[in-house]
């Protein structure tokens, strides 16, 4: 692997015509993949507490109302998923 010295900076070239649309699609995907992700980790959260709730004792009817009412992020997640 080549290694740059301290005192060296590389330098930068202007953006292309091709890159721009390079660039445009990586920041496309970078959103989609951030909303997939923040999503995800909430439902996860969610799903956390509930696992917490069943191992305290609390019914399994109760827990799968509180589940239901996030099924709309559940699908959310799911369409995220599959948009390219």
């Amino acid at each position: 692997m080549k290694r740059i010295s301290s005192g060296t900076t590389p330098r930068r070239r202007t953006i292309d015509e091709l890159d721009t649309d390079l660039l445009t699609t990586l920041e496309e995907l970078d959103k989609r993949l951030y909303a997939v992700l923040s999503k995800t980790t909430r439902y996860r959260n969610i799903l956390g507490n509930e696992i917490k709730r069943l191992r305290s004792g609390s019914a399994p009817e109760v827990v799968r109302a509180n589940l239901l009412q996030w099924e709309p992020l559940r699908r959310e997640i799911i369409r995220l998923a599959h948009d390219r």
